[in-house]
């Protein structure tokens, strides 16, 4: 298979992004008279042979990859890019694709032809991020673990293949190439290179996908469903916000194909949903690599725009995507209300949870630590956590579940997991949390990844008073310890 060369993932980034708002842009402008690509259409237009030969490589000048036919069965159709002719596909299940043949019929015969799917900057088959298939009419492999293709027709103008991923193949963009060559022949082969981005997403419905959720219901409330409610405030005035979710738009999945790109996180981890929900937790806000929304309590917006205005995360995600500087501004609810579309845009069930009375545990102990002195004034520290940081208890608190196997935990503990994109507390050193198995916090297992500990503080810490007492080798005493303030 012809070489793509190495690029530096400085170089693919930067031609990534550029495409991505490029083509949105085009999108954009152009909204209701894009042109479906049809089987018809001419390719390149490239001359790929000058020479007149007896029998020459099948010249391929175009791929059309079925969007919607595809989409239908990838449940995608109500992505806009499908709309729009981009295929949007999950994981672990197949599709159909036809390679255009101007000049002459394929020979099952004389005629090789290998179609390689590639992913990131360096694709390379040792490392997963390529894979090179011989066509031929056999059936798939029977090893569920690697990529199959076969050809299930062809006519003078076109081949028809239909393409298998594995149920753990990495999610992102991938691209299309095509090598021709014909048997015992000295030629050159000839390559068509795709132009189109194929995206390539987490398959809930799929069994050997590692987040397969069998109740198909709440597939379709927790993937499907781009609206819903957040519930928000005090315990007794608790009201639920409208929210949409928006994970159809045509902003969405090119703008998650760049945080992931900023989280740093590496290809060959994309595939796994412990560590892509991870990334996105990071990413949603803006407090380590100008992830998309900034974060503030205070009051003062008038920089930007006042958490409680925000109805929806599509208008917060055009405006990221337009800039690539973070939005302005956020709180709780509207953290989650992104990090839920987000998940949902990729594949990953998602629900948005709201806590009342929600601890904050800033050191790690799983109480919620308030200090006085001999005359029993409040006091503004906390011994036990020398960064500076204060345990406090908020009226509510806005996170989400996304549901995924957890092979890297014991049995039992998989399904839901909590995730928390609202900057609180660094873990492994960034502003990010989860995802923590539900399992493990109701059994408080604190020592399971990631971050079971903050969360189980955060629906069943203690609430514990100090008083300064200098008899005591601590300098204070345990006077109170109640589950609320």
């Amino acid at each position: 298979m012809a070489n793509e060369g190495n690029r530096s993932f400085n170089e693919y980034y930067t031609d990534l992004v550029s495409r991505l708002r490029r083509d949105y842009g085009e999108r954009r402008a152009a909204e209701n008279d894009a042109l479906r690509r049809s089987l018809n259409d001419v390719g390149d237009g490239s001359e790929t042979e000058t020479r007149v030969i007896a029998n020459p490589p099948l010249k391929i000048d175009g791929i059309y990859f079925y969007p919607e036919q595809n989409g239908k069965n990838h449940r995608t159709t109500k992505f806009q890019l499908v709309e729009r002719g981009t295929p949007v596909l999950r994981r672990g299940q197949s599709f159909f694709l036809a390679l255009k043949t101007p000049e002459r019929r394929y020979d099952r015969v004389s005629d090789i032809v290998r179609i390689s799917f590639n992913f990131g900057p360096s694709p390379s088959t040792v490392k997963g991020t390529q894979h090179i298939l011989k066509l031929s009419t056999e059936s798939f492999p029977k090893d569920t673990n690697v990529w199959g293709a076969r050809i299930v027709g062809s006519d003078k103008n076109a081949i028809s293949v239909e393409v298998l991923t594995n149920g753990n193949t990495y999610v992102g963009i991938w691209k299309c190439v095509v090598e021709t060559t014909v048997e015992n022949t000295s030629q050159q082969p000839l390559v068509y290179k795709s132009p189109d981005d194929i995206y390539l997403l987490f398959n809930p419905w799929e069994r050997n996908d590692g987040t397969y959720m069998r109740d198909t219901d709440l597939l379709n409330e927790y993937v499907l469903e781009d609206q819903g409610k957040i519930w928000v405030g005090p315990h007794g005035s608790s009201r639920g916000r409208h929210w949409v979710f928006g994970q159809f738009d045509d902003s969405a999945l090119p703008l998650v194909m760049i945080i992931l790109e900023k989280s740093g996180l590496a290809f060959s981890a994309r595939g796994n949903p412990v560590l892509v929900s991870r990334a996105l937790s990071k990413m949603v806000n803006s407090n380590d690599d100008d992830g998309i929304l900034v974060g503030r309590w205070d009051g003062k917006y008038k920089e930007g725009k006042a958490p409680s205005a925000w109805t929806g995360s599509v208008p917060i995600l055009e405006e990221y995507f337009q800039s690539l500087k973070p939005v302005k501004y956020g709180q709780c609810w509207v953290f989650s209300g992104v990090l839920c579309t987000v998940c949902r845009c990729l594949g990953i069930p998602a629900r948005v949870v709201s806590n009342l009375v929600s601890a904050h545990d800033a050191n790690s102990s799983l109480t919620i630590d308030t200090y006085f002195n001999e005359k029993n004034e409040e006091m503004k520290l906390d011994p036990n956590n020398p960064s500076g940081g204060m345990d406090s208890i908020w009226n509510f608190h806005v996170w989400n579940d996304v549901w995924m196997a957890r092979p890297d935990l014991p049995k039992g503990y998989g399904g839901w997991q909590a995730i928390d994109s609202t900057p609180q507390e660094t873990s492994e050193g960034f502003y990010q949390c989860g995802p923590a198995s539900l399992e493990a916090i109701r059994k408080g297992q604190v020592g399971f990844a990631y971050d079971v500990s903050f969360v189980l503080a955060e629906v069943n810490a203690d609430y514990v008073k100090w008083r300064e007492d200098k008899g005591s080798d601590f300098g204070f005493k345990r006077v109170n310890s109640d589950k609320y303030q």
